[in-house]
This record gives structure tokens, sequence and C-alpha cells, in this order.
């Protein structure tokens, strides 16, 4: 079973429609690889896990098929992490380019060679981010083609 890391950002203000925009369009970027069974573990930092939003959050992944296991990151445990998007905003606020790919690269860690396979993702209502880290699927072999 393949075990995949979303890293949520979100506002107060978020909806469980900023999740599920959110959600869309990473599984497409994901390709057919999340059709494959998945264990996840959603992380969102912990100073935000005790809001409306969060909770709106929580409300909305019941939908979502399967088991997730839920962690919360100390802003301090992302700090510093490099990621490939940038914000000079977030950066100064949690010493990191971005909240959703920090926390997925920083859930992901439990894995040697985990990496970011959904760069950060912006809700229609830029309201909630998501990034998603994970182990790549391996390249299937095809006679006579190079990788």
């Amino acid at each position: 079973m393949r075990h995949l890391f979303a890293g949520w950002g979100f506002q107060a203000g978020a909806l469980p429609q900023s999740f599920e925009s959110c959600w869309t369009q990473a599984c497409q970027r994901l390709g057919g690889a999340d059709s494959a069974p998945c264990r996840w573990t959603f992380a969102l930092l912990a100073t935000r896990s005790q809001t409306s939003a969060a909770r709106a959050l929580q409300d909305w992944a019941s939908q979502i098929p399967g088991h997730i296991d839920w962690k919360t990151c100390a802003e301090s445990a992302i700090a510093h992490i490099a990621t490939p998007s940038h914000s000079a905003r977030l950066q100064q606020r949690f010493a990191t380019g971005s909240v959703a790919e920090a926390l997925a690269l920083h859930a992901g860690a439990v894995l040697a060679h985990s990496r970011l396979l959904v760069l950060r993702t912006v809700s229609a209502d830029r309201r909630a981010t998501l990034a998603i880290a994970g182990l790549p699927l391996p390249t299937p072999f095809i006679p006579g083609v190079l990788p």
C-alpha cells in the first residue's frame, strides 16, 4: 500500500469547498497514481488544529474513502525547510517558503527518499493550500525504451 503525506495550509476562513478545490487539483496532478490503494497522513499546523477551518477540513476529509492519519506539527518543526514554492510573506512568518510543502515534507520524512509529488496547490477561493509528498511510483519497464 502506498503512503502519501498531504500538507495543508489554510486561513481561518477556509471552508469545505476550499479543501475540495485543492484536493481535486492535486489528484489531477497525481494522475492515475491516486487510484492505487493509499494510506494518507494529513498534516497541519498545531496552531490551526482547533480552529473552525480545521474542523471543516476534518468534516470534508471524512468523505474520502480509506483511513487518514492526522498529524499536527509545531511551527518550529517546519521552519527552515526548503520548499520549491516561495512566498516572502510566509518566509517571514514561518521561516519557510510554503507551509503546505513544508508540512508534506516534514510528515513524509518518516519514509526515506520521500519527496514532493504535488507542489503547492491553491484553492479557487485562495483560502487553502495543499502539497503532497511520498515515494514516486516506479517507472514501468518498456523493452527497447530507455528511461
